[in-house]
């Protein structure tokens, strides 16, 4: 097979409390090009990854002060992208199954043939380095995104910095739901680039002053789509798809382009919805000034169970209308209200 990522420096972190184990796959890895450390137990094994961030490591299952499932984890909230091969004696499938929905990238019975941790090792640093380098294609691809729609919001002065304060408002509001990690990232890409299908609108009609035609509204009307167009063949954005396409849908079936109802409308795109209205009343725009605060949350209210979901709604009255009065700005590096 072919090797990715194979450098006679690549280091490897042994983590098994029997000396004879780890010393044989200590000198077994050595004698064909790893660098390894070992460590008799896992909390000395957890101390030693902090410090040099090991790409691999190989750990027993039952150690003393820390054992391997909970070692695994530790690693996991530290580095994602490290592998982590459990070795056991003692092998059970629910072991096995926890294992690996920890993230573990392999589970090896003892005893094992040292050709096996061979292999193993390294299929974990291929797989290792191609996550890296989806990871870097992801990111590259994203910056082309944020070029987008800073190009977009540069062309016209009253919209600069509009996704981003779309975003911090929607993780205001995403904030006070149960919402996963998964889903508050979802969100959090889907408020950055919710307008990217603005990019191929003529100008003419993106800063018009005055009222738009039926076809120049019809094309203003379009973005959601071209933004989805732009997003689609990106894998790794799938989950923001429906909120991209469906920001501007209304609770009450009269919004764009699916003219969906209700719960139909994804909740990202409910969220995005009332942070985009938000942002657009309290920013000036070509054909107007902006208004106060105060103005953009009666305009919620008032839309509250026709263009917006009623609860989302109130939910965010209640953040900007707390008992104690006032309302603080929303932080536009989306982290909720500073």
């Amino acid at each position: 097979m072919r090797t990715v990522e194979r450098s006679p420096r690549v280091e490897i972190l042994v983590a098994d409390d029997e000396s004879s184990i780890a010393e044989s796959l200590r000198a077994f890895l050595e004698g064909v090009g790893y660098l390894v450390s070992t460590a008799a137990d896992g909390l000395a094994a957890l101390a030693i990854f902090r410090e040099r961030r090991m790409p691999l490591v190989i750990s027993d299952i039952n150690m003393p002060l820390l054992g391997g499932h909970e070692l695994l984890r530790e690693i996991k909230a530290v580095a994602p992208e490290t592998e982590v091969i459990i070795v056991t004696g003692f092998a059970t499938v629910d072991g096995a199954v926890k294992a690996i929905k920890d993230g573990a990238y392999d589970y090896i019975i003892k005893p094992f043939r040292i050709a096996t941790i061979q292999h193993t090792v390294e299929k974990a640093l291929n797989h290792r380095a191609l996550i890296l380098e989806n990871l870097r294609l992801q990111e590259n691809s994203l910056n082309v995104l944020r070029t987008m729609v800073n190009v977009l919001e540069q062309r016209d002065s009253y919209t600069a910095g509009h996704s981003r304060r779309v975003t911090g408002i929607a993780m205001a509001i995403a904030a006070r739901l149960e919402l996963s990690e998964e889903e508050i990232k979802t969100l959090r890409l889907a408020g950055m680039i919710h307008d990217v299908g603005k990019i191929g609108i003529e100008d003419t009609i993106l800063r018009k002053p005055g009222r738009l035609t039926d076809e120049e509204f019809a094309t203003i009307r379009s973005h959601p789509e071209r933004g989805v167009q732009i997003i689609e063949p990106l894998d790794f954005l799938k989950g923001a798809l429906p909120i991209v396409r469906h920001h501007h849908e209304c609770f009450d079936g009269r919004g764009y382009p699916a003219g969906l109802k209700g719960e139909a409308i994804p909740l990202g795109a409910r969220i995005v919805a009332i942070a985009d209205t938000y942002d657009a009343i309290t920013s000036s725009r070509a054909y107007r000034r902006a208004r106060g605060q105060d103005a953009a949350l009666s305009e919620i209210e008032r839309c509250s169970g026709t263009q917006f979901d009623p609860d989302l709604a109130s939910l965010f009255l209640e953040i900007c209308r707390p008992p104690g009065g006032g309302c603080a700005p929303f932080n536009i590096e989306g982290e909720g209200l500073s």
